[in-house]
């Protein structure tokens, strides 16, 4: 009887053996043919790769410019001026500008109106301002000529100050100014600019500050 019951302990160990020898080759079996279908499946995203060209990038930190407009020199007439500068770009916001300007003033209305020698002679008609300007670019911003042509442009403000050389006199002077410039491309800009020069003078004989505003335009190129 013991021997019956050992047989049968026996024989249900083997078929449990056998379920479990099964059961692991199907394993084996399977696990490479879905690691063959995750392969297979595997989503690869589709990115169009640029190349980028290094000579392309825009580099211009110079600026140089000439402008030509006209000029209110407080008591005299409007005249014309011209003008040029010369600016580093600091950043994206920030440039500094070396500029010079000349003009030659006209009669004043005190001349015109009486029949004295004329207040100053025609070298010290001959208005010079030299200095320095420290801009920030306010608004950048385009252009929209039509839906496809547009221009970029930026609106900026400056502060800075120099010497003014005019009736004979060095003065110190103040100057506040505007530019608003519309790029063509990246190397050339048509530039537009308001400019007050604030000075002392004594040309009608009493001390007292002036104001000279200037409306000039003109391009810019950079490099």
């Amino acid at each position: 009887m013991d021997t019956r019951f050992q047989r049968i302990s026996i024989m249900a160990n083997i078929k449990q053996w056998r379920s479990l020898r099964t059961f692991a080759l199907a394993l084996i079996l399977v696990s490479p043919a879905q690691n063959i279908f995750a392969a297979e499946t595997e989503i690869k995203p589709n990115v169009e790769r640029r190349e980028v060209l290094e000579d392309l990038l825009d580099s211009e930190n110079f600026e140089v410019g000439i402008k030509v407009g006209l000029i209110s020199i407080e008591d005299f007439e409007t005249s014309t001026l011209v003008s040029g500068h010369l600016a580093y770009h600091i950043s994206e916001d920030f440039y500094f500008k070396a500029q010079y300007s000349q003009a030659d003033a006209g009669t004043t209305s005190f001349e015109k109106l009486s029949n004295t020698s004329p207040l100053l002679t025609d070298d010290e008609r001959e208005l010079s301002y030299y200095g320095l300007n420290i801009g920030y670019n306010l608004f950048p911003g385009e252009i929209f000529l039509s839906d496809n042509w547009a221009f970029n442009s930026v609106f900026s403000v400056e502060l800075g100050a120099g010497s003014t050389e005019f009736a004979g006199d060095d003065q110190f002077t103040v100057n506040f100014a505007t530019n608003f410039r519309v790029f063509a491309n990246d190397w050339i800009a048509w530039d537009i600019g308001i400019s007050d020069h604030i000075f002392d003078t004594r040309v009608t004989g009493e001390a007292k500050t002036t104001h000279n505003l200037s409306l000039t335009t003109g391009v810019s190129f950079y490099f």
